[in-house]
This record gives C-alpha cells, sequence and structure tokens, in this order.
C-alpha cells in the first residue's frame, strides 16, 4: 500500500478502504455525512431556492428529481455516512451548496495528504496572485486574464530556473472569487512543493520572478499594473497538511457567510479584510438571494454564467502521479458517487415529490437516520410528514 493510501485509510477511521472512490463513498461526503444538521439542512434549502431561481438547467434539477426507472430513491446508511441513491446530481462545485460540499470533502483530504507527505522530507510555499479590476469588467474577462498571467509565469524562463535550484516539485492552484465594489474579484492561490528544505529567503526570490512575469502578463493584457502589495508567497512551517488542505476547500454555503477554517492567509486576501470592504464571496450572495435580495440574484446570475466550466483545483503535471493519487475524478463524477451499496440502504422513498416541494424535509430524514443507521426513527419521520416508502 503506497503512502498516500495509508493517510487515506487513516483520514477515514479503522475498516475504511484505501482508494479515494471510497472516500467519496463513505465519510468524505461533507454533504451527507456527519456534519452538524443545521448545515446540511441550510444547503438542502438553498438548492431548493436554486430549483426556483437558477439559469442552469443542471442545477435546477440537481437533487429534485429521480433518475432511477420508477422514480423511487433509496435512503442508504452504512455506519460511515448517510444519503440518498437515484437522484440527479450536477457536480457543480460552484453553485451548488450540496454538490459543492461533497466535492470539497474529497479534494480537501487529496490536497492534506499530498501535502503532509511532501513535508515529510521537503517544504512547501503558499500564496496569491491577482489583476486589477474595475466594476463593470466582465467576470469571464477577468477569470481569462488571471489563468492567462498564471500561464505566463509557469513558462517564464527565471521562475522555471528559481523553481530547480529550489528542487520545486510542483503545485497545486486554487481559484477564488469575490464581488465588491470594484467589480468582480478573481485571484489563485498557489501552493508550491519542493524535494528539499527551503530558506524564506529563496521563496523571496521565486516571489520576485513570479511577480515579474504576472505583471509583465498583466500588462501585455492591458491591464493595469498589478500592485506587489497585492501579491504574496511564503514559506510554510510546521504541520500545515490539514489547515492547508482546509483553506485550499473552505468555501461551502452555511446560510450566512463562508464557514470558518483554522487558516488565516497573512496578506492583503484575507477573507476578514474582504468582507470589511463590502465585497462578498458567491455564497455570501446566494445567502442574500435567501433572504429576498433582487439586485444579489442578477449577480448571482452573472457568476452562474461566469463560473461555468471554470476549475477550482489544478494540479502541475505529474504531481499527483508522484504521490500515489492517480488521474483527478471530474467534479461530478465525485458528485454522482452515492454512500454504499444496494444493501446499505433501510427503505426506498417511492414518491419524491413531498421533498421536491419542501428541500428541507430532505436533510432533516438524512439527519433524523445518521450514519447509524436509526432506521425505526427515519421511518417515523416519514409517516409524520407523508413521505411514501417501502421497505428495501
Amino acid at each position: 500500500m503506497s503512502m498516500v493510501a495509508h493517510a487515506e485509510r487513516a483520514a477515514q477511521g479503522p475498516g475504511a478502504g484505501g482508494s479515494l472512490e471510497n472516500i467519496a463513498n463513505n465519510s468524505a461526503l461533507a454533504g451527507q455525512g456527519p456534519i452538524p444538521s443545521d448545515y446540511r439542512a441550510v444547503r438542502w434549502e438553498a438548492r431548493g431556492l436554486l430549483w426556483r431561481e437558477s439559469n442552469l438547467k443542471r442545477i435546477r434539477g440537481c437533487g429534485r428529481y429521480a433518475i432511477t426507472s420508477d422514480g423511487s430513491v433509496q435512503v442508504r446508511a452504512n455506519g460511515q455516512a448517510v444519503g440518498f441513491a437515484g437522484l440527479a446530481s450536477c457536480g457543480s462545485i460552484w453553485v451548488c451548496p450540496v454538490d459543492n460540499a461533497k466535492i470539497q470533502a474529497v479534494r480537501r483530504l487529496e490536497v492534506g495528504a499530498v501535502l503532509a507527505l511532501a513535508l515529510v522530507e521537503g517544504s512547501a510555499a503558499f500564496g496569491a496572485y491577482t489583476i486589477r479590476h474595475h466594476r463593470g469588467q466582465a467576470l469571464g474577462v477577468l477569470w481569462a486574464g488571471t489563468n492567462y498571467c498564471w500561464n505566463a509565469v509557469s513558462v517564464d524562463l527565471a521562475v522555471r530556473k528559481q523553481r530547480a535550484r529550489m528542487g520545486w516539485i510542483g503545485y497545486v492552484r486554487a481559484a477564488e472569487c469575490t464581488v465588491g465594489l470594484c467589480g468582480w474579484h478573481p485571484h489563485i492561490h498557489p501552493l508550491h512543493l519542493f524535494s528539499r528544505p527551503v530558506t524564506a529567503a529563496e521563496v523571496a526570490e521565486l516571489h520576485r520572478v513570479e511577480f515579474r512575469a504576472w505583471q509583465a502578463a498583466a500588462l501585455r493584457l492591458g491591464f493595469i499594473a498589478p500592485l506587489e502589495v497585492a501579491q504574496h508567497l511564503h514559506l510554510l512551517a510546521g504541520d500545515a497538511g490539514e489547515p492547508m488542505g482546509d483553506y485550499f476547500t473552505k468555501a461551502s454555503y452555511t446560510g450566512a457567510r463562508v464557514e470558518s477554517v483554522g487558516w488565516e492567509m497573512t496578506s492583503t486576501q484575507t477573507k476578514s479584510r474582504t468582507r470589511a470592504s463590502g465585497s462578498r464571496t458567491p455564497w455570501e450572495v446566494l445567502a442574500d438571494v435567501a433572504g429576498g435580495d433582487a439586485d444579489a440574484l442578477d449577480v448571482w446570475h452573472e457568476w452562474e454564467a461566469g463560473s461555468k466550466g471554470k476549475r477550482a483545483l489544478t494540479w502541475s503535471r505529474g504531481l499527483r502521479a508522484r504521490f500515489g493519487l492517480g488521474v483527478e475524478a471530474s467534479d461530478e463524477d465525485v458528485a454522482a458517487v452515492e454512500v454504499g451499496t444496494a444493501a446499505d440502504a433501510g427503505f426506498v422513498i417511492t414518491d419524491w415529490s413531498p421533498i421536491r416541494e419542501r428541500p428541507v424535509l430532505g436533510a432533516q430524514l438524512l439527519g433524523v437516520i445518521g450514519p447509524g443507521q436509526r432506521w425505526a426513527d427515519g421511518r417515523q419521520f416519514c409517516r409524520e410528514n407523508e413521505i411514501e416508502i417501502r421497505e428495501a
């Protein structure tokens, strides 16, 4: 068993398998696993809101309809997770609060495991890069500009030489976006991995050449010259695997704001400063939509269109293979994975319409049953809420 497989097995708990497929099947399904039931409920309520308000067909159908021939939906629990089987999924990490939680749970484990292993003998550096923007610029233009600038950094000769001197292995790159008084603000967070311990001075030199290449690329596209104070790259110290895995996948819907994690960036890109300046994450925009803000709905629709097809997490070539992760599953594939197998079904919902009318009932039912398979409580809940079921 590879080192990564050992890390995966430990993360899943005793008796769990060692593959990422098993992770998705079991405890890593944060949207349907052992998370606080109020988080699950607000995500399901938000998904119900999107059934009515989204401009994207797949989002309007996610979790709303059964994909089985008879329209039935299994309720499964296997001791580690609880969930439904037989429902449509959208696989959107950007605009679906339920599928986002599933996908991010798997990505969190991948990033955390790779970084923990890389730090055993090597080192890592974490940073942030952005371009200057103003209100009225299209999200697609800014996002494309950000990607262009990073690609320019990656092929820059001075950058490649400095990375080689530092024993550079590769990077994991996370994309984020906020919106505020100055319009859309896409930005990236690279996590560089090195095969040996590097010094803060070496990281500073890498940042210098990367920023030079970043700024030159932005100017070629006609953007205002990026400010160095808005970018950073710093050396990570200590056991950073778990908090960095959390940071890279922290953006999730909780009904009010981005769920907090135990990692704060030491730069101008911190989320607390962003909120203080009047900017919002897309999930905060969705929370405002849920609160009845019609202007927020227009912003949300722009976000849906601009984020479609964009990658949230990118691995440099060969990095996953180096650490035994194999081929990356797509967001759609991760979201489509169901809890357990048919043998784990406690009963079957024969008419999904009560939950389609009141999405929170789906979350509440999962909370009542739990991973511990409280099937009798689940049957009682269905009787009380007129949800038709039959035995599995």
